[in-house]
């Protein structure tokens, strides 16, 4: 592949990098429900650039610098996108958390031989006045929320059409995720930056010429 079409490689992949996160952001903040559509753009977006990054990155570390910077791109899109969605639809609401399950799933490791483990912490909540909560708290990790537990009153997000889900209000942090997709947005146009740089000054040889 030429210089030329490296270079307009790396504009495209921005773009759509842009697009696709903007895209993802204007449905969820059109509409709250759609959450789930919203994460899946942003996941897709992102993968689909990191992919093209492989392909039209010219030196190799310039890639070793794209991914971690794509990848933390990706992640703040995903927290604030759910945050996003969380704090529009949810309510802040006093509940009680009635129950705590903790459900473990072991796969084997094909790569060490050994089982690795999932956790999945559920709460199950009502509100003070008794009223079920239909959508619980869903914690993936191993130690669960460290701030409460059964028997406690909380503060929680809850949608009252019961189709997003369910979180603890100190957990929904839009200014964190926002910071976290700006560093790694800045991270992209670095490195993409660099690569232009490169190329331009690099001279072509008779390989890009073809």
């Amino acid at each position: 592949m030429s210089a030329l079409g490296r270079l307009l490689g790396l504009v495209v992949l921005l773009v759509t990098l842009c697009i696709g996160l903007v895209v993802a952001f204007a449905i969820t903040a059109i509409r709250p429900q759609a959450l789930l559509a919203g994460i899946v753009i942003s996941c897709t977006t992102v993968i689909l650039v990191m992919i093209g990054t492989i392909v039209v990155s010219r030196p190799g570390w310039i890639l070793w610098l794209a991914l971690p910077a794509l990848a933390l791109t990706g992640l703040g899109a995903v927290m604030l996108a759910e945050d996003l969605g969380v704090s529009r639809s949810g309510e802040p609401t006093e509940v009680v958390v009635v129950e705590h399950t903790v459900d473990v799933d072991s796969s084997l490791d094909s790569s060490s031989d050994r089982h690795r483990k999932a956790y999945t912490h559920t709460y199950e909540l009502e509100r003070t006045d008794g009223s079920p909560v239909e959508k619980p708290i869903i914690y993936r990790g191993e130690d669960g929320y460290d701030d409460f537990d059964t028997g406690d009153t909380i503060t929680a997000l809850v949608d009252p059409e019961g189709e997003a889900p369910t979180e603890p209000a100190d957990s929904v942090n839009v200014g964190a995720d926002l910071a976290i997709l700006i560093v790694g947005f800045i991270g992209v146009l670095g490195v993409y930056g660099m690569s232009s740089l490169l190329l331009f000054l690099k001279p072509p040889t008779a390989r890009d010429a073809r």
